[in-house]
């Protein structure tokens, strides 16, 4: 008993997946014993969501004119990290959930690997044995999560809900004008969140004004249209 202790603190690999895995434990123990949920403060994006909702940072030059800055902001493919998302379930999957299956695979595999190859004297170096046990354990979650998928399904979950963002004040991280599209900032429960936005009558909005959403775009271009919020704060 006293070796399998000593050996869940040594060597270097296995003490970081330990004290991983024991906040994960508090986590989950405070869970059951306060009915704290499943989710984890909102990410800023949902998984299942058209990928085109997702914020793009649009980078602003005086040069760019509206159809260069519309190829920036139309429809995109989902990109490597939505993809990787989506391949191990988190969006039909509670995300705490998918997570400490994916440490707890690591876990075993540090304990594993440990005892077959002896790193000890690696020191820090040692570490790096994570990375290839971080990717197996990628694919021991997608397929623990598969069954899961179905059950969350049957019991009505669908993930993070979707942000509605029209009335939402948020502050403009760009300037436009006319067709031009630019960038603002929205916190939503502390969380900050970019999107793509366009003045609604065409009226100059500058760079840290505040602004209200007023409405979404109606064709393929995924952006807001914005108002110059009247308030003290735009003095």
């Amino acid at each position: 008993m006293a070796d399998f202790f000593f050996n869940l603190m040594h060597p270097l690999p296995n003490a970081v997946m330990t004290v991983i895995m024991a906040v994960l434990a508090i986590y989950w123990l405070f869970t059951f014993l306060l009915g704290v949920g499943l989710e984890v403060p909102d990410l800023g994006f949902d998984v299942d969501a058209d990928v085109s909702d997702v914020d793009v940072d649009v980078p602003e030059t005086d040069a760019d004119t509206a159809d260069s800055e519309q190829d920036v902001t139309s429809e995109k493919s989902p990109g490597f990290f939505m993809k990787f998302l989506n391949f191990i379930n988190i969006g039909r999957v509670p995300f705490m959930l998918v997570l400490s299956t994916f440490k707890f695979f690591m876990w075993i595999g540090s304990l594993i690997t440990t005892s077959l190859v002896n790193v000890t004297s690696w020191g820090l170096f040692s570490l790096f044995i994570l990375a290839p046990i971080a990717i197996i354990a990628v694919f021991f979650t997608k397929f623990a999560t598969n069954p899961m998928v179905k059950f969350f399904r049957e019991t009505g979950y669908k993930g993070e809900e979707e942000i509605d963002f029209l009335g939402r004040s948020g502050r403009m991280l760009s300037t436009i004008s006319g067709e031009k599209i630019g960038t603002a900032e929205f916190l939503i429960d502390r969380n900050p969140i970019k999107l793509s936005v366009q003045s609604m009558d065409g009226s100059e909005i500058k760079y840290g004004d505040y602004i209200v959403v007023m409405d979404e775009s109606d064709d393929k271009r995924k952006h807001y249209l914005v108002n110059k919020e009247v308030s003290i704060r735009n003095l």
